[in-house]
């Protein structure tokens, strides 16, 4: 069943990364003019840009593959406009990246110029994706050349990404927002999951597996842009939200993987790799946002190529699960590989193995749902085995907590068993107590075996018949003791003694003689409604004095400490019991 199971989960996963990939390759980025790039020297001018720069070619990298950042220099950018010009209205728009300074200067081509300064006010964010939009400086005269000035860039996104587009109608809600909102609403369903999976089996695992599903509900939120459409956030809140929910995400979900899987397929060596991945990638994700000044050309490629001893630790402990025959690692497995395989592809591209920085941000954002889905599959099937496993020794305990209760011959509670109830079952009414012994049992082993003996208790257990006024106890041998409540306790001991005769008689017909039984009942009448419960010790020796009166009175008859109804054939007065 389960290679079925795993069969149908690789399948799926390939399904995705699928999906992914015709996800990124559907929506490729529209035809743009050719994009050059330089350092500046310091201070540079828009004057000096316009009349110094953007004309002599020999001063820019137009190979599509250099995206430099200087912690001392700024970084131009020039876009190359075609003759036809741009449309009305058109905007500059880039990855969302923080930086220290923009400005974009527009040169004609007869040499005039005007400069556009961009404030954090002019920063305008897309609800359908992971960038941002700025006016581009206008000219009466036909622009050559946009030429943008970046200072402090942290992220060589945000010069590869660079184009001119239309100027988007942010009062329309298109079919991109709708399908991001219903991929969002979708991951609401496992938190919710994962909270009552919590109320059901209280397991650390499925904690972190909420967690992990809040901070990627958070990262898609931010990054899919539906996060500006209600809420007026910075530039650097929303940068600061998506690295900090990136790395919750990262955290919870490896906690989740390592609480989620069966402690038996996880090696020592990997639990503690695993256990050093929090603080390696707090670590690594505080310096993505704190570095600045000369190590900021290092900032972006140290931060993703902090994430390759994640999979490289991650990618070990799976092989190694699931050669142990984890059957949790088969979800872990499907539901990362999209994610896992995203993350290398961006890794190549920001370490220089393509053209630009890749985004895949709507791969990214159906991968983490995939990997949501999967996971709470895997989440709910560990409950499932987890709960029937607690089921099964609670059963165990239970047959356990019975058999040493009960008397393994006749089925009736013990004596253990009727000495811890005691004062509950006082404090419920059960103020009788009848102690019966078999008359001349020992003739029936010596005469007939063992076995037969065994058989004349399981017929005296069945005479005694416990109900929910009577509890019938074997206190060990041939003695057994009757606990009643009622104002009938003593007719309907005294039915169960009479009873016996025949019952022995019916279940063993081969006896020499009936079997008959002695018995010595004892009532005790309280003094005040709330008095606690008289030890069980000294009931259990008044009643058992009072059954030697009977034996020595010949046996087969009662003896009681209170009044025994006059149409009982062997009537006696009272026994009176010295205090």
């Amino acid at each position: 069943m389960f290679q079925r199971v795993r069969s149908f989960l690789v399948f799926f996963a390939l399904a995705a990364l699928g999906l992914s990939a015709g996800a990124s390759v559907a929506a490729p980025r529209a035809a743009q003019p050719v994009l050059c790039t330089a350092l500046a020297p310091e201070a540079i001018s828009p004057a000096q840009i316009a009349r110094d720069w953007a004309p002599q070619a020999s001063r820019w990298n137009c190979s599509g593959a250099h995206w430099p950042i200087d912690g001392s220099r700024d970084t131009l950018v020039r876009i190359t406009v075609p003759r036809a010009g741009v449309a009305d209205g058109a905007m500059l728009a880039t990855r969302l990246t923080r930086y220290h300074g923009l400005s974009i200067t527009a040169v004609a081509r007869d040499g005039r110029f005007a400069t556009r300064d961009i404030a954090p006010s002019d920063l305008t964010f897309s609800t359908t994706g992971w960038t941002m939009r700025m006016r581009l400086p206008r000219l009466t005269a036909p622009v050559e050349a946009y030429v943008v000035k970046v200072t402090g860039a942290r992220h060589p996104g945000l010069l590869s990404d660079i184009a001119i587009a239309p100027p988007p109608d942010e009062a329309r809600v298109g079919n991109a927002e709708l399908l991001l909102a219903a991929l969002c609403g979708l991951m609401l369903m496992p938190l919710i999951l994962s909270f009552l999976f919590f109320r059901i089996l209280r397991q650390r695992f499925i904690l972190w597996h909420a967690a992990a599903v809040l901070a990627m509900l958070v990262q898609t939120l931010v990054t899919c842009g539906l996060v500006n459409r209600f809420a007026t956030l910075s530039l650097y809140q929303i940068n600061l939200l998506s690295t900090l929910s990136w790395a919750a995400m990262v955290i919870c979900a490896v906690r989740f993987f390592v609480n989620l899987l069966e402690p038996e397929t996880v090696r020592p060596g990997h639990r503690m790799a695993i256990s050093a991945i929090t603080p390696w990638f707090l670590f690594w994700s505080g310096y993505y946002v704190l570095a600045d000044g000369p190590l900021l050309p290092s900032v972006a490629p140290l931060y993703y190529m902090a994430f390759l001893p994640i999979i490289a630790v991650l990618v070990t402990t799976l092989i190694a699960a699931a050669m142990r025959g984890s059957r949790q690692v088969w979800f872990q497995i499907v539901g990362w590989s999209p994610l896992m395989l995203l993350g290398l592809a961006r890794n190549a591209t920001i370490l220089g193995l393509g053209d630009a920085p890749m985004g895949l941000m709507l791969a990214q954002h159906l991968a983490i749902v995939f990997e949501i889905v999967v996971t709470t599959l895997g989440a709910a099937d560990r409950i499932m085995a987890i709960r029937l496993q607690r089921d099964l020794a609670i059963d165990q305990v239970r047959v356990q907590s019975n058999l040493a209760r009960h008397d393994a011959l006749t089925g009736l509670l013990n004596r253990r068993a009727i000495e811890e109830q005691f004062p509950e079952l006082y404090a419920a009414g059960f103020h009788t107590m009848a102690a019966l012994d078999l008359d001349h049992f020992k003739a029936v082993n010596d005469t007939h075996g063992h076995a037969a003996g065994d058989e004349v208790l399981r017929a005296v257990a069945s005479a005694l018949r416990p109900d929910e006024d009577t509890i019938a106890v074997r206190m060990g041998g041939e003695e057994f003791l009757l606990l009643l409540r009622g104002d009938d306790a003593l007719d309907r001991a005294e039915r169960r003694r009479q009873a016996i005769p025949s019952r022995v008689a019916k279940h063993h017909p081969g006896l020499a003689r009936l079997i008959t039984a002695s018995m010595g009942i004892y009532t005790h009448e309280s003094e005040k409604a709330d008095q606690p419960a008289p030890a069980f010790i000294n009931v259990y020796t008044t009643c058992d004095r009072l059954l030697y009166a009977s034996k020595e009175a010949g046996r087969n008859c009662v003896r009681s400490n209170a009044p025994l109804p006059a149409s009982w054939p062997d009537t006696r007065p009272p026994i009176a019991l010295a205090r």
